[in-house]
């Protein structure tokens, strides 16, 4: 466990040092544009402008692959950027994961996350709960008296 909380700990802070990379590069270009706009005539500010928006690119690249990893998709063309298509694969994979409504009873349901997880602890608790048929034999195992053995 503490493997994978070191690694979660560690992603965390290269994504929010990828993300404040990313906000000054855009506030960069946005500078520089505004320079390049009042002087077009600065050789300078032109390459400099082109320089940033390069490596704002990079950015944006790794993190079309990294959607396109965490999607599950194996299928993907050369050069081809349907970034909103892979984010939303990836959305749509996070939200068939989860519970959104619960029924509870017969005619009763549930949206409140809280009573869905209290009422999935209570149903694994008791689908893994030894029921013990014979009360002598008290370490819950098969017995010669019982046909069945049920957890």
């Amino acid at each position: 466990m503490e493997i994978r909380g070191f690694t979660v700990k560690y992603s965390k802070r290269k994504a929010k040092i990828v993300k404040s990379e990313e906000m000054a590069l855009l506030e960069r270009v946005n500078g520089l544009q505004a320079k390049a706009e009042k002087k077009p005539h600065y050789r300078n500010i032109i390459l400099e402008l082109q320089a940033e928006k390069l490596r704002l690119k990079r950015i944006m690249t790794f993190k079309t692959k990294g959607a396109i990893l965490r999607s599950k998709v194996r299928w993907h063309e050369q050069g081809e950027r349907n970034t909103k298509y892979f984010y939303g694969l990836e959305k749509r994979n996070f939200n068939n994961k989860t519970i959104a409504r619960l029924k509870i009873g017969e005619n009763a349901f549930t949206s409140n996350q809280i009573e869905i997880l209290s009422k999935e602890k209570i149903f694994y608790e008791s689908l893994y709960k030894t029921k013990n048929l014979n009360p002598e034999n008290s370490m819950g195992q098969y017995s010669s008296t019982q046909k069945t053995y049920l957890l």
